[in-house]
């Protein structure tokens, strides 16, 4: 019978053999060399600082040969101007390919804007100020606006899509062009700048750098707002970053028939025909309409609380006036007329006939004075829509001592009507001279003339 004995040496070192085989593989692992390829030939590899991510040595560009350290994190950033920069990280103590790939694919903007405190949005949120890194996913896009009150904001979207623009690696905003946020009273005012309609009621209203802007404010029935705005550092002082347009003052747009009838304030003509009547703030505003022939108009317009406000447009349809269609235009009104009397009259006939003219025209004589050849007949009055008309004649004796001659004036006054005041023909300070003679006393003068020359 065969015996067999184990190798007492051979038994010593198995445990040490079993030990370094462990080793060799571990080792191994430790050895891993990695072939790192980038999607874009010119990414740079830098390998990170364990401690604190910073940059701590440069690996190569475009496709690297890495091997892994036994005592390090091997985080390594793969990066390219333009791009988000990529971190990988390859534990040492996992079985890696030995081929690996990494795609620098999301777009990166470094966005800079003036003044530093102008806020920076992204898709409508707020990101900070100053500055800020834009990072925009493959095939994404995102919406940035630079904003600060007082200012035009700037806008644009970056696209990171093949069949777009680029986006740039840095990008740099100043706001200039200022903005003015105007406020508009009535909401539906209509604003223009420099003539151009912006819309109705509350608008922003930009100044571009070096210009100025003339912004007006219209509505029907109110008095045009109008505002320069002026974007001029050297010259002129910055625009407000709001302002009020309130249309207080009452506007209305007045046309008359007939069309060259005359349009009168406090006893001045502004207009013929149509004028655009201005009613401030808290007042009135008083119009007269005249024309010959035409029964005069007058109204009175309110810009106060509580009281009827103005229309926008009014249409003034004036009457005729019965006083001009009774009475004849004449240059004997108002004149002292001297009548010769011819020497084939004595002077009791002359006075006679002079008398018996002047009563069948006038019913009162109010002063008769045979010696001092002075007569004066009492007012006669006719009243009329629009105005009182008072008709007397005058008498006394002219001429030189030769020739007997009686002077004959004709007075024709007239007073018109404001519809709140009457007028009796004893108001001497409301009549005037009159150009026209009610057609009743026409032929007064005449016939006079006639019968004693």
């Amino acid at each position: 019978m065969r015996t067999s004995f184990a190798n007492p040496l051979l038994m010593n070192y198995r445990p040490l053999l079993s030990l370094w085989v462990l080793g060799l593989f571990v080792v191994s692992a430790h050895a891993q060399k990695l072939q790192i390829t980038a999607n874009h030939s010119d990414a740079k590899f830098i390998l990170l600082n364990d401690y604190d991510d910073s940059d701590m040595q440069e690996l190569g560009t475009g496709t690297i040969e890495y091997k892994l350290e036994k005592n390090s994190k091997n985080r390594i950033k793969i990066t390219k101007p333009g791009y988000q920069p990529v971190i990988k990280e390859y534990n040492k103590d996992l079985k890696w390919d030995k081929d690996q790939r990494v795609s620098l694919d999301s777009r990166r903007v470094e966005i800079a804007a003036e003044p530093y405190d102008a806020e920076i949005f992204v898709d409508g949120r707020s990101i900070g100020t100053k500055g800020i890194y834009l990072v925009i996913e493959k095939d994404r896009f995102h919406t940035i606006e630079i904003k600060k009150s007082g200012y035009a904001p700037i806008t644009k979207t970056y696209y990171n899509s093949p069949d777009r623009e680029t986006p740039p690696f840095k990008d740099f905003f100043k706001l200039e062009d200022r903005q003015v946020r105007l406020e508009v009273l009535p909401a539906d005012g209509n604003v223009t700048a420099n003539g151009i309609s912006v819309g109705r009621g509350n608008q922003d209203i930009n100044v571009p750098l070096g210009e100025c802007v003339t912004v007006t404010v219209n509505k029907d029935g109110y008095v045009e707002y109008t505002k320069v705005f002026c974007n001029k550092p050297d010259t002129d002082p910055e625009p407000p970053v709001r302002e009020q347009a309130k249309l207080e003052d009452r506007l209305v747009k007045i046309t008359t028939n007939p069309s060259d009838a005359l349009v009168q304030i406090n006893g001045k003509t502004v207009g013929t025909g149509s004028y655009d009547l201005k009613v401030p703030l808290n007042g009135s505003v008083e119009i007269r309409v005249l024309k010959d022939g035409y029964v005069r108009y007058a109204k009175t317009y309110f810009n106060q609380a509580n009281m009827q406000e103005p229309p926008a447009t009014d249409f003034i349809e004036m009457a005729v006036d019965e006083a001009y269609t009774s009475s004849v235009s004449s240059d004997l009104a108002n004149v002292r007329i001297t009548v010769p009397v011819n020497s084939a009259h004595s002077s009791e006939e002359a006075w006679r006939i002079l008398s018996s003219i002047v009563t069948r025209y006038f019913d009162i004589l109010e002063t008769v004075d045979y010696n001092t050849g002075y007569l004066t007949t009492s007012w006669q009055v006719e009243n009329f829509a629009s105005s009182v008309i008072r008709t007397r004649v005058i008498v006394s004796s002219g001429g030189n001592s030769d020739q007997l001659a009686y002077a004959v004036k004709l007075i024709s006054q007239e007073a018109f009507l404001d519809g709140q005041n009457s007028v009796t023909v004893k108001d001497d300070e409301k009549f005037e001279d009159w150009s026209r003679i009610l057609k009743k006393y026409e032929g007064l003068v005449q016939e006079i003339q006639a019968r004693l020359q």
